[in-house]
């Protein structure tokens, strides 16, 4: 008789004793613990970089047992699917017609935009490729019908005052040629004073630019030359000199700008005021720097020559040349002639 192996209660005793035999044993301390599988599956699961891909709600795998789950799953509509691209296009035909009889678009636009929103994609691709080719016609038409760029005067103006600002700049190394001028255009395409949006890429127009900037320099130097000129004549101390060259401008008679206008006057003595004049100045500001190295002997040269105009001009005169520092706009002006390399970026 065998009524132990037939579900009797003595085999459900058995069991419970069964699982609890399989329970982990109990760890020493210090002892390595094993994970089991359920803690392998979390942490594999953790360490994955992303979740599964969920399932679509609403629908369900059909598998062999699903009618024995005692659920029925409904069959897709295919009639309704195929409608609705219909339905979506023609609520976006009827809102775009709308939108556009809002934006007042005239009755012959509002039937080209119907016919377009109509149209393949490759047709409407196609009506893009035209409308481009289009608008670069109207816009070829507009710009040969323009008048020639002209400087404006307010242009000009802002030319006029940066120009005689670089040239008292205690940081510019010449005083003729590229450099000057370079450091005026590197100002205006820095502020973009009444200049219009990428003419530094139209030479043509550029060169009109250009060609104020020279002239407003050439203007300033020769303002410069005759003042210098005058103060020979008159034995005008330096201090006077520099005030009457910075008057009706921004800019400061420091003690680093009498210097540089004394090193004008002594080159001025030397050749007589020729045509060479501010060509031996850029000379004698290269040979200052070559033969320094460094800039506290270009300071000591400076200092020198500042002393020896002062003791030739005006000496019975009592001034004092004081310590004052350039204002913003001046500064301004220095720091781009410093932080320049002599050439327009």
């Amino acid at each position: 008789m065998t009524p132990l192996s037939n579900g009797s209660p003595a085999a459900s005793v058995t069991e419970p004793q069964a699982s609890h035999s399989r329970r982990r044993p109990l760890q020493r301390e210090g002892a390595m613990i094993f994970s089991s599988a359920a803690e392998m599956a979390l942490a594999d699961a953790m360490s994955r970089s992303s979740p599964p891909p969920e399932q679509v709600l609403g629908k369900r795998s059909h598998g062999p047992n699903n009618e024995q789950d005692g659920e029925v799953t409904e069959p897709e509509d295919e009639a309704s699917g195929a409608q609705t691209p219909e339905v979506s296009c023609g609520n976006v035909t009827a809102a775009t017609l709308r939108y556009a009889t809002h934006k007042k678009l005239r009755p012959e636009q509002r039937d080209e935009v119907q016919a377009f929103l109509q149209d393949s994609a490759l047709g409407r691709q196609a009506r893009l490729f035209v409308s481009i080719l289009s608008i670069e016609n109207k816009i070829d038409a507009f710009r040969s019908a323009a008048p020639p760029y002209q400087v404006s005067d307010e242009l000009k103006t802002n030319i006029n005052n940066y120009a005689i600002a670089v040239l008292l700049s205690t940081n510019i190394s010449a005083y003729k040629g590229d450099i000057p001028r370079n450091h005026i255009l590197d100002i205006l395409k820095r502020y973009r004073f009444d200049l219009p949006q990428g003419i530094e890429h139209d030479y043509s127009n550029w060169e009109k630019i250009t060609a104020a900037v020279s002239y407003a320099l050439t203007q300033a130097r020769a303002k410069i030359k005759k003042l210098i000129r005058d103060s020979i004549n008159e034995d005008a101390n330096v201090f006077s000199l520099a005030q009457l060259i910075v008057h009706g401008t921004f800019c400061r008679p420091t003690v680093q700008l009498c210097a540089r206008v004394a090193l004008m006057r002594a080159i001025y003595t030397e050749c007589g005021g020729g045509e060479k004049y501010w060509n031996l100045i850029d000379q004698r500001l290269a040979f200052i720097r070559k033969t320094a190295g460094c800039n506290k002997r270009v300071v000591r040269a400076f200092r020198d020559i500042l002393n020896t105009d002062r003791s030739t001009y005006g000496v019975g005169e009592d001034y004092e040349i004081g310590d004052v520092i350039p204002n913003d706009w001046q500064q301004k002006v220095d720091d781009v002639i410093a932080g320049s390399t002599d050439v327009v970026d």
